[in-house]
């Protein structure tokens, strides 16, 4: 027979040892439970914001082999002109033990190296000229894509089940604009409905599958790059009223043959 046991913290009551256990039982398994099997990556919140001279990762959770870690109040870093690209990583070191805890610590780095070393998520690259400030607001979808000046969260993994994503900022920046074109089909409608219907992010598989059906060719390169540059070029061709491959929405070849 299985116990759930709920400790109750009231005046008057001496602190047990039973009930710390069962309160680091609920919120240590609940976790892994909750999130088992899903990938390294950002789980909610850490949204990134700029000022004059730091970039600011704001609270949130992040995901990374097995347990769930919880940003509890902002971090911020000093940034600089170098007109190369810069890498900012969420850093989170090996397991530390002291007597009473086993803890990781977490930081921020700034780097340009953009391959990730063990213990590094990407939070977003940029390349910042001089005397620009960097911007963390977008004109329009592909503009998150800009070389210069610009935050790019492009790369940062998102964290689903089995693989890690695009943001949902991102995929919810595509449906927006999507669903105010006139040359959608039906599973462009349906699958933009879905994404602004839920918080989450999109899971990867969601995303190719979309794209595959919508370029009408399977999509080899599950990146994060490759499937945005993918999402802009149906955008695109949604805006414009062309078909990927060429030719317009909705209309038919016909054949006349004359006897």
């Amino acid at each position: 027979m299985l116990v759930q046991a709920i400790p109750l913290f009231q005046d008057g009551h001496i602190l047990r040892r039973e009930m710390l256990i069962a309160l680091s039982d609920y919120a240590f398994l609940t976790s892994q439970l909750f999130y088992k099997g899903y990938a390294d990556g950002i789980l909610a919140g850490c949204e990134l914001t700029t000022t004059k001279d730091n970039i600011i990762l704001n609270t949130g959770i992040v995901y990374f082999k097995g347990q769930a870690y919880l940003i509890k109040e902002p971090m911020a870093i000093a940034y600089y002109p170098t007109n190369t690209t810069l890498v900012l990583k969420l850093s989170i070191s090996d397991e530390l033990t002291e007597p009473n805890f086993i803890y990781r610590e977490i930081d921020l780095i700034l780097t340009e190296q953009t391959h990730l070393q063990n213990g590094e998520i990407e939070l977003c690259r940029f390349k910042l000229q001089q005397g620009a400030k960097l911007r963390d607001q977008y004109q329009d979808f592909e503009d998150r894509n800009t070389t210069f000046d610009t935050l790019n969260r492009i790369h940062a993994p998102f964290s689903t089940k089995e693989e890690s994503t695009l943001s949902w900022e991102i995929t919810k920046a595509f449906a927006q604009e999507m669903l105010v074109t006139n040359h959608l089909n039906d599973l462009d409608t349906y699958f933009c409905i879905q994404i602004l219907n839920q918080p989450n992010p999109i899971s990867k598989a969601a995303l190719m599958a979309y794209l595959s059906k919508s370029c009408q060719e399977p999509l080899e390169d599950r990146s994060n790059l490759a499937v945005y540059k993918e999402l802009v070029k149906v955008l695109k061709a949604r805006q414009s009223g062309k078909r990927i491959g060429g030719g317009k929405d909705g209309t038919k070849k016909w054949k006349v043959s004359v006897d």
